[in-house]
C-alpha cells in the first residue's frame, strides 16, 4: 500500500478518537438554550388544575389566580394537557414549539364546558431606556371584544380614544411604550365608555415589560385583570367595582330599599321582584334592607364581601319583627352553546328542603333555606319546574311555561311561608 492511501485511511481514525476522548464541538454540536413555562389559572369554576408537560406531571393544583414559578424545557414540539384537580377528563390538550430562551406564560380560562388555554409569548428582552412596554390579553369570556385606556388617574375618557381598542377574545395587542408613573387603567365593552374594570391608581415602574390580562371571574359584565411581567412576577390588579342585584321575599312589609352601608342602591323594591345589578365598590360591605315607607328603619342586614369583579344577589325574606338578609355567589358566564345556565334558592324561611325537577328530571336535592342549588345547565326550552319538600315527599310548588333562554343565567327563588309559597324567575345576566 503507498504511503498516501495509508495516511488517508488513517486519518479519520484519529479525528474519530480526538473527537471522543477530548469532547470537542462540531459545527452541529449546539449548547441547550431551553424555554422557560410558568401556568396561570383564569378559569373561574375550576378551585385548582394540574398541567402535564410531554405526559409527566409538571405543575400541580394550581389555585384559581393562581401564578407557578417557572420550568424549563427542551426546544422541541412539546405536549401539554390541562385536567381539573381530582379529575382524569383532558380539558385540553395541545403541542407547541418550544423556542429557545423564550419566557411563556400559559393562560388556562373561559369556562368548564367551554374551556381555553394560550401560551403567551413574553418578551424576551423587557426594555433598557426607562419605559414600560404594556400588551393586552383579553381572556374574558363574558366580552367578546374591549378597548383599554391608560391614563392619568382621574383623566375623563369620554373624548379620549383607547389606548388598545377592540381587543378580541383570545386576541392579543400590539406592545406600546409608558414613561414610569401613576396610571389610571380602564377596560370597556368595545365601542362604549362604560366601565366594566377600572384599576384605581396603579404605579408602574421602569423598565419592564408587561402583559395586562382582562379575565372573567363570573360577572356577566365585569372582568378583572392579572399583569404578569415578562420573566418577573406577576399578580391580580383587582377591580375597584363590583355588581349587586336585589330580591324582595318579605312578604308582608311591602316595597323594600336596599342600602350598602349609608349608601342606598335600590328603591321601591315590590314583594317578589328583583332589581337589576347595580355597580357598586368591592370589598366589605354592609347589605341593608329597610322598609320603603319606613326610610332608616333597618328590618334587616349582613356582612358580605363583593368580590373584584364579581356579581352577588342579595334577598330578604321572613315576617315583620323576624326578617333576615342573605348574600349569593352569582356565576353568569356564558353557559354552553344552546344551553340556558339556572340555579335555585330556598328563600321560604320555615319550610323544609327542597327537591328540584324540570320538566320531570332531578336536578337539585335537598335544597336547604337559606341556600342555593349548584347551577344546571339545561338546553333552553319552555320548561316545567316542580318544587317537592324533602321530608314529606309534597309537591309545593309547580311553574308551568318557564322559558329558559339560551346564553342565559336564571335564578328560581321559593319565596313565602310554609304551605303558600310562590316563585320568582330572576334573569341574571
Amino acid at each position: 500500500m503507498s504511503l498516501r492511501r495509508k495516511l488517508l485511511v488513517a486519518i479519520p481514525i484519529v479525528v474519530l478518537l480526538v473527537v471522543a476522548g477530548c469532547k470537542i464541538k462540531t459545527i452541529n454540536d449546539f449548547p441547550p438554550h431551553p424555554a422557560n413555562v410558568r401556568v396561570i389559572n383564569l378559569l373561574p369554576e375550576a378551585a385548582a388544575i394540574d398541567v402535564q408537560v410531554g405526559g409527566q406531571p409538571a405543575f400541580a393544583a394550581v389555585a384559581f389566580q393562581a401564578l407557578t414559578g417557572y420550568q424549563s424545557y427542551d426546544n422541541k414540539a412539546t405536549t401539554f394537557a390541562i385536567n381539573v384537580t381530582g379529575s382524569t377528563t383532558s380539558l385540553a390538550t395541545f403541542n407547541v414549539n418550544l423556542a429557545g430562551e423564550q419566557p411563556y406564560t400559559l393562560v388556562v380560562y373561559g369556562t368548564l364546558t367551554n374551556p381555553s388555554v394560550t401560551m403567551l409569548q413574553e418578551v424576551a428582552n423587557p426594555p433598557t431606556n426607562g419605559n414600560i412596554q404594556l400588551s393586552v390579553f383579553n381572556a374574558a369570556i363574558n366580552q367578546s371584544t374591549v378597548d383599554i385606556y391608560v391614563t392619568a388617574p382621574g383623566v375623563d375618557i369620554t373624548s379620549l380614544n383607547p389606548n388598545f381598542g377592540s381587543v378580541s377574545y383570545n386576541g392579543i395587542s400590539l406592545n406600546l411604550a409608558f414613561s414610569p408613573g401613576t396610571y389610571q387603567i380602564r377596560v370597556t365593552a368595545t365601542g362604549t365608555k362604560n366601565v366594566i374594570y377600572d384599576s384605581g391608581g396603579t404605579v408602574l415602574t421602569p423598565n419592564v415589560a408587561l402583559s395586562f390580562v382582562a379575565y372573567s371571574k363570573g360577572s356577566g359584565v365585569l372582568v378583572n385583570a392579572a399583569v404578569l411581567q415578562s420573566q418577573g412576577p406577576g399578580g391580580t390588579l383587582d377591580n375597584i367595582y363590583a355588581q349587586i342585584k336585589d330580591m324582595n321575599g318579605a312578604s308582608v312589609v311591602g316595597p323594600v330599599n336596599q342600602l350598602l352601608g349609608a349608601t342606598t342602591i335600590v328603591t321601591n323594591l315590590g314583594y317578589a321582584s328583583a332589581s337589576s345589578y347595580n355597580q357598586v365598590a368591592q370589598g366589605p360591605a354592609t347589605v341593608i334592607f329597610e322598609a320603603s315607607a319606613t326610610p332608616g328603619a333597618t328590618i334587616a342586614s349582613t356582612q358580605a364581601t363583593l368580590g373584584a369583579g364579581t356579581d352577588v344577589s342579595a334577598f330578604v325574606t321572613g315576617l315583620p319583627g323576624s326578617q333576615q338578609t342573605f348574600v349569593l355567589n352569582d356565576l353568569n358566564l356564558p353557559p354552553a352553546a344552546g344551553n340556558a345556565r339556572l340555579r335555585f334558592v330556598n328563600a321560604s324561611w320555615n319550610s323544609n328542603p327542597l327537591s328540584v325537577a324540570v320538566n320531570g328530571v332531578a336536578q337539585a336535592a335537598a335544597v336547604a333555606f337559606p341556600t342555593a342549588s349548584a347551577y344546571v345547565q339545561l338546553a333552553a326550552a319552555p320548561v316545567t319546574i316542580v318544587f317537592t319538600d324533602t321530608t314529606t315527599a309534597a309537591v309545593v310548588l309547580e311553574l308551568v311555561d318557564v322559558v329558559l333562554t339560551a346564553g342565559q343565567t336564571s335564578t328560581v327563588y321559593v319565596i313565602g311561608p310554609q304551605g303558600a309559597v310562590g316563585g320568582v324567575v330572576t334573569l341574571d345576566d
